[in-house]
């Protein structure tokens, strides 16, 4: 993948600073947006884990189906790529902090559900779907922001230390469930998941409350910015036979077009031969990863498949906590991204990647020697906490007009990718006699990525 992504390309042609809100935001502006980026982070990364740790044992719990879970993970695929474009679109009305707001409620909406329905499947389907859309929508606002705040000379600096504090958030709760599981041997059924979801409901409210009253937006004073620059070209074309309109009828007037222009934005977006290039490349990826990732975690809870070394709670917990540590520890690395370009990074995470895979399917032979998927988690960790700080770098490296469109026709792509990859995973592991209806889907991920 890292073949397409020509670090001299990424400029895309334009004259234009790619982070130009930072010039319109006070130092005082800057600051207090750094500030609830690392603090918010830190939380809403705490609140994300649990349904990372929980979600699986949640529902095999309620349905014991690894090809209904897989089913379940196609759709919420589909809302995710229909959650890019809504974000673009809210993006264009309502701001990167309304739309931004707006998804920490539906991330609320969606946790509460799981904390009064711990026994009926349909409504932790639909929460799981809300959640999925929830979490794209986020994903643009909250980056963006990040990059005009943080300037185009400190996105991939500022992008990795506000990783390292959600990492950090990620590994408190991580290493609490450890402890309850691993050392005071407590055993969780759904109605204590609940507990921990409330916590996650309670930390979406406030951020959005906080987000609210804290976080400037950039794209309203770059609307107003452009606003201005046209009245003046105005006045300098011709003397002004009538008073001119206020500030806000020309919003009302930019509106409308922006929401006609809406789909057109995209269509232009992807004649663009780099943006095209690093869709196709990211698709590719996602859907490759996807068939991988799809059933991962219910196959090594499957008792039929693994035995009496079938994972549990405790498993899944100290996994989550090695892999959040591991990301912990190297995503200090993301600050070289602005030196040496986000194609090396993303190759070198590509390999961990690589070496994550093979070593799960060592493992499945191997159940006995937990080193090796303790092993396997430290290289996945390796590969996140560089992808994360390379992806934001790579998307918004572009022109304020087109930042938007760019970032979310290249997430749409790599939801795209993400869609068919839980029905195959889930057809392949009751199709295939076992183990290899396990193995079947990391074999395929090998062979795209060689």
């Amino acid at each position: 993948m890292a073949e397409y992504l020509k670090d001299e390309e990424l400029a895309m042609k334009t004259q234009e600073d790619p982070t130009a809100g930072i010039q319109l935001l006070t130092k005082k502006e800057r600051k207090r947006n750094i500030q609830f980026l690392t603090i918010s982070a830190f939380f809403v990364s705490s609140a994300n884990i649990i349904h990372f740790i929980f979600y699986s044992l949640y529902f095999l719990e309620i349905k014991d189906s690894e090809k209904l879970f897989g089913i379940v993970a196609t759709v919420a695929s589909i809302l995710a790529v229909l959650g890019l474009i809504l974000s673009d679109f809210l993006n264009g009305f309502i701001g990167y902090k309304g739309t931004w707001v707006f998804g920490q409620i539906l991330m609320a909406v969606a946790f509460t559900v799981f904390i009064f329905t711990p026994k009926h499947i349909g409504w932790v389907i639909f929460a799981s779907l809300i959640l999925s859309l929830a979490l794209s929508i986020n994903e643009s606002p909250a980056n963006i922001i990040l990059t005009e705040t943080a300037g185009e000379k400190k996105k991939g600096a500022i992008a990795s230390l506000i990783s390292f504090f959600g990492l950090f958030g990620e590994v408190l709760i991580a290493v609490l469930i450890f402890i309850l599981t691993y050392v005071m041997r407590v055993s969780y059924t759904n109605q204590e998941r609940a507990y921990y979801y409330l916590y996650g409901a309670i930390v979406y409210s406030i951020i959005a409350i906080v987000m609210v009253a804290t976080v400037t937006d950039p794209s309203k004073k770059l609307l107003k910015e452009e606003i201005k620059t046209k009245e003046k070209k105005e006045q300098m074309a011709a003397e002004p036979k009538e008073e001119e309109p206020a500030p806000e009828k020309h919003i009302e007037k930019i509106l409308p077009q922006t929401k006609s222009n809406f789909f057109k934005g995209f269509v232009e977006t992807f004649k663009n031969k780099w943006v095209l290039k690093v869709s196709f490349a990211f698709l590719l990826d996602a859907f490759l990863w996807s068939i991988a990732m799809g059933v991962h975690w219910a196959g090594l809870q499957d008792e039929d498949l693994f035995g009496p070394y079938a994972f549990t709670d405790k498993d899944i917990s100290l996994l989550t906590m090695i892999t959040s540590l591991t990301v912990l520890l190297f995503m200090y690395f993301g600050r070289f991204i602005d030196k040496h370009g986000a194609k090396l990074f993303l190759f070198i995470s590509e390999l961990c990647g690589l070496g994550w895979v093979i070593l799960s399917i060592c493992f499945t032979f191997f159940p006995w020697f937990y080193w090796i998927m303790i092993l396997a988690r430290v290289l996945l960790g390796i590969s996140i906490s560089l992808w994360i700080p390379s992806t934001i770098a790579l998307f918004t490296n572009v022109n304020r007009e087109r930042k938007s469109k760019v970032y979310n026709s290249i997430a749409i792509f790599r939801s795209i990718g993400w869609l068919p990859g839980g029905f195959i995973a889930g057809f392949l592991y009751d199709a295939i006699p076992q183990p290899y209806g396990f193995l079947t889907p990391m074999f395929i991920l090998i062979g795209g990525m060689t």
